[in-house]
């Protein structure tokens, strides 16, 4: 997947066309994961309670084991946290720009990929090098004792080196990592994690990359791409209506959640069970709002009909959006209904 781009800041008609794009590439790009998500909107703690519920609907939705679902939810809380606790203050246009911060996270059967982005002071970097390059190829049992040993540590003094420890015992794999010169000052730093037979680190920390170019360029909050499993729409329309007011300042989240939640129900009952899309972005002012999913080719019109007639699209109830665009995307072989809103 190549980033899209759609302007700085641009207008809306063409954040929007930019976010169908991108909303089309993501289906594209990763149609043999089962679940992709991004998040790039206010970092908060409060946020952990959803990635939570997150990682248990993932994990539910591929019949994983209790202990599978204990370890990915901390996996992916860790991977979070470092991005909130260790980041670093830069300036605005920096911190917008090629050092925002930024989360996402894959899942297949396989395995789980987890990639925490975020600016780092530059007198951080050799101290963050060197607590990875300790634990790079040390077994279990080495990990185990090396965090016991930590644990000894007065807190002040430990930095992120028990959180990188825990996370390569509990993955079972090495951490990847990238650290990239942020100007005289500060360094992007990207921690790769992952479990079972997941991608290697290097595709990994790539892909990752191409995101957060793909996040910056068009200034998306948050994304995700996949299967449409059980409960995850009510994941991310808690996500819009709790965690993003710190990153819109004063947009109208409640309305986006409502815009969001009636067209989820919506698509989710023409095409159950099929691959979907959202992408939610900031534009010119407003929010931009793309979701979508893959319909059956040769009914492909019939349902693009059925939802212009639902009952929501005619009567959307509090908060409506101010604008709405439905169309027909992907290709012939996977073809996708769209409903691209202003916010």
């Amino acid at each position: 997947m190549d980033p899209v781009e759609g302007g700085e800041q641009g207008t809306i008609e063409s954040g929007t066309a930019s976010c169908s794009v991108t909303a089309q590439a993501l289906l594209q790009a990763f149609r043999n994961d089962r679940f992709v998500f991004g998040y790039s909107g206010h970092f908060g703690d409060d946020l952990t309670a959803r990635l939570l519920d997150l990682s248990d609907r993932m994990i539910a939705a591929m019949s994983g084991a209790s202990i599978h679902r204990k370890r990915s939810a901390f996996l992916l809380v860790e991977a979070y946290q470092n991005i909130i606790r260790h980041r670093a203050d830069l300036p605005p246009h920096i911190d917008s720009g090629e050092g925002r911060s930024f989360f996402c996270c894959r899942a297949n059967p396989s395995g789980q990929d987890l990639v925490a982005i975020n600016g780092v002071a530059r007198w951080r970097v050799d101290a963050l090098a060197r607590q990875l390059e300790a634990i790079r190829g040390m077994d279990q049992m080495a990990l185990k004792d090396l965090s016991m040993r930590m644990l000894q540590v007065p807190s002040e003094g430990r930095g992120a080196g028990v959180g990188f420890i825990e996370m390569a015992r509990r993955s079972g794999n090495e951490l990847g990592h990238m650290l990239r010169g942020l100007g005289e000052d500060h360094a992007l730093f990207a921690l790769a994690v992952r479990t079972g037979d997941a991608h290697p680190h290097e595709k990994i920390i790539r892909e990752a990359a191409i995101l957060h170019g793909t996040v910056v360029m068009n200034d998306i909050l948050l994304y995700q791409a996949g299967h449409c499993l059980p409960g995850m729409s009510e994941v991310v329309a808690a996500m819009i209506r709790n965690d993003l007011e710190g990153a819109v300042g004063g947009l109208p989240v409640l309305a986006c959640e409502a815009a969001y939640s009636g067209v989820a129900r919506t698509l989710d009952e023409l095409s159950p069970g099929r691959r979907g899309v959202c992408v939610l972005a900031r534009k010119a002012g407003g929010l931009v709002l793309v979701q979508g999913v893959e319909v059956d080719g040769l009914e492909a019109a019939d349902q693009l009909v059925v939802f212009q007639r639902s009952p929501w699209i005619r009567e959307p109830g509090p908060g409506p959006a101010s604008s709405m665009v439905v169309s027909m995307g992907g290709s012939a072989e996977h073809p996708v209904l769209l409903v691209s809103q202003v916010v």
